[in-house]
């Protein structure tokens, strides 16, 4: 049964494992389902929002008013990016049947969502990367509040054990779906391809390289690896030569090129991927540092190590994993692992942790099992795996010993048992019989928040403790029920560092004064919606330009004679218009009128419809990009001739 999705992830051009999961799941529902997707971290405007054959929705405002909010409060700024300041307009303009949040409950603000009124009438999903014991608070609120499924079978025991142990009841699903996966882009490639490969970048056929690719961050255990290729060279020193290749940056987190100094190693036991960012080709080599010169199209100081910003492309991923012999996937902790199930998919031996995620992967008979002991985290208190860098060594030395053979069959049945886990097809299925097992929502009875209206006159209480002087000023200025924990703190650390309340109440007052005056108009109410196309004319400035503007409205029926003519003034000039015979409706004005890029639907959307604007012509206003008409000819019957 088609189902409308309105989807919230990251955006699908950035090389991200819920970015590529969001685009093969919408690759399968395409031409099934209505997808919308609200696309975090995009700006109005942004042409990357128009690839896509589905809906695509920014969430951050070209407003410049909305954008001074997001510098003057950052909590604000972090929920609008994360989708969660336009997601209820979303959900009232195109009524959704799912509205499904796939995100990392360590970055999004998930639990805000569910304390939304909205949120209690509307189908909610939550898809999340529980990675760590024990599981943060917000995990069990959202449980508590809304459909919760983990990527790995991992958090969904997690989750059920801390919800028995709290004693907390929820009448919503709790279970596991992971991620989807193209898999033909995932296809092994051939001991031809793989041999040409090597002789392209120069190295040598004989030569064992154990693949590692993700992110360079803390939970990514870089230094592991080093050390254990390290360890394994001073052990097996007349073995064949076993490198690395890490596909990964090489400018945030672990200093890579410091760790293979001080253990010992030579620049090129580690291979790594460099992108051109002009051409779009890779080359795998030592790493040099960034801004090395292309070799394919001769370009200077364009290649970078690969990053979630210049990557190489889906389809050629699998010459990323080809080119290696093996798998070696370690780190503390993980939502899913993207690179363990590539690397299965494309035929790999793979060995990994069993914590975390790594758990699902050793149900694969032909994974190896990394041992690892528990460690705390500092600050969080969270239990993260120290994988044993002895173990490694020992995959390292059986890869090695390994015959070509033997390596081949292992990694053909990784691969069936991997394609039935996480084929996209399949996974996209499991999603659909959850749809379809979901009630009609009934949008008459679903409660939006955003009839709450800002309130400039608020007086603040500047006697309170400090947590209830900030709540106060949330409820009070903005009619809002955050900040969340990390808002808090941002509001908290300013009173901290010297700022006074009064100061905090004089920043509080211009974003509600701000918010009263830009509050968008739901021009659905004020339009006849009689089936016809709309014309707005704009006046408000005074009193005598409304009834200088009369001897326009002529013109204006005789242009648009099927359109609803709509006077759009203060309603204190109402009375000017009342018994013309040209027009059809009479509007209140509101200052988003004053936007251009609302009015005209600069970007993806195409604007309110045809608006005259007699004073456009200042300096005041943007008055040359639009979506709509790239004129407005109002006929002059004082000249006889069409005038803008």
């Amino acid at each position: 049964m088609s189902k409308k999705i309105l989807w919230i992830s990251n955006a699908l051009w950035l090389k991200t494992g819920l970015s590529r999961n969001t685009k093969a799941l919408f690759k399968e529902w395409y031409g099934k389902h209505e997808i919308i997707h609200l696309c975090q971290g995009t700006l109005e405007g942004d042409p990357k929002l128009e690839m896509y054959p589905w809906k695509t929705l920014p969430v951050l405002s070209s407003n410049p008013q909305q954008q001074h909010r997001y510098q003057q409060d950052p909590h604000y700024g972090r929920l609008a990016a994360y989708g969660a300041i336009t997601l209820e307009s979303a959900i009232k303009e195109h009524k959704p049947d799912i509205v499904c949040i796939s995100d990392d409950l360590w970055a999004a603000p998930l639990d805000y969502y569910t304390k939304k009124e909205w949120s209690k009438g509307v189908n909610l999903i939550s898809h999340i990367t529980f990675d760590s014991l024990a599981l943060l608070p917000e995990s069990f609120e959202l449980a508590k509040n809304c459909h919760t499924y983990s990527w790995s079978p991992f958090g969904e025991k997690a989750l059920k054990d801390g919800l028995a142990k709290k004693e907390i009841k929820t009448n919503y699903n709790i279970g596991t779906i992971p991620a989807a996966i193209e898999i033909d882009k995932y296809e092994p490639i051939s001991n031809i391809e793989k041999r040409d490969l090597r002789n392209k970048f120069g190295i040598p056929q004989d030569d064992i390289l154990i693949n590692f690719v993700g992110r360079n961050q803390l939970r990514k255990k870089f230094d592991t690896l080093i050390k254990a290729l390290a360890s394994y060279k001073k052990q097996y020193s007349g073995s064949k030569r076993v490198r690395l290749a890490v596909h990964t940056s090489w400018t945030e987190g672990w200093p890579l090129a410091r760790l293979i100094e001080e253990n010992g190693l030579e620049m090129s036991d580690v291979l790594t991927t460099y992108v051109c960012k002009e051409c779009k080709q890779f080359e795998i080599k030592p790493y040099n540092g960034e801004q090395q010169n292309c070799k394919f199209c001769n370009g200077q100081k364009c290649q970078d190590s690969a990053s979630i910003t210049n990557g190489v492309s889906d389809d050629e991923m699998k010459y990323i994993y080809g080119i290696s012999d093996c798998a070696l996937s370690v780190y503390t902790s993980g939502g899913f692992e993207y690179h363990c199930a590539e690397s299965l998919l494309n035929a790999l031996p793979l060995a990994t942790i069993g914590y975390s995620c790594g758990s699902t992967y050793l149900e694969c008979p032909q994974v190896t099992e990394i041992k690892y002991v528990e460690t705390s985290e500092c600050n969080s208190g969270f239990i993260k795996a120290e994988p044993s860098v002895q173990d490694c060594v020992k995959f390292m030395r059986k890869i090695e010993q390994m015959d070509e053979s033997k390596r081949k069959e292992i990694g053909r049945k990784s691969r069936e048992w991997a394609i039935k886990k996480f084929d996209s097809k399949v996974v996209a299925n499991q999603w659909s019989s959850i749809f379809d097992s979901m009630p009609k929502v009934d949008y008459s009875k679903v409660k939006f928040d955003d009839n709450k209206k800002p309130n400039p006159s608020f007086v603040a209480d500047t006697s309170l403790d400090e947590e209830s002087f900030i709540k106060s000023l949330y409820s009070g200025f903005l009619d809002s029920q955050y900040p969340d924990e990390q808002g808090m703190q941002h509001w908290i650390g300013r009173l901290s560092n010297g700022e006074s309340k009064d100061k905090i109440v004089s920043i509080f007052q211009q974003i509600a004064s701000k918010d009263a005056q830009t509050k968008e108009i739901n021009f659905k109410d004020s339009v006849l919606n009689n089936g016809k196309e709309d014309l707005f004319f704009v006046i408000k400035e005074s009193l005598g330009d409304c009834i200088i503007c009369l001897s326009l409205l002529q013109s204006c029926r005789h242009s648009y004679p099927d359109h609803n003519i709509n006077i759009v003034t203060e309603p204190q000039y109402f009375d000017v218009f009342k018994g013309c015979a040209f027009i059809d409706n009479m509007i209140p004005f509101n200052p988003m009128l004053e936007q251009e890029m609302y009015v005209i639907g600069a970007g993806q959307e195409k604007g309110l419809g045809i608006f005259v604007m007699p004073a456009v012509d200042t300096q005041k206003h943007l008055n040359y990009l639009s979506n709509n008409q790239p004129e407005m000819l109002v006929e002059s019957k004082s000249k006889g001739k069409k005038v803008n």
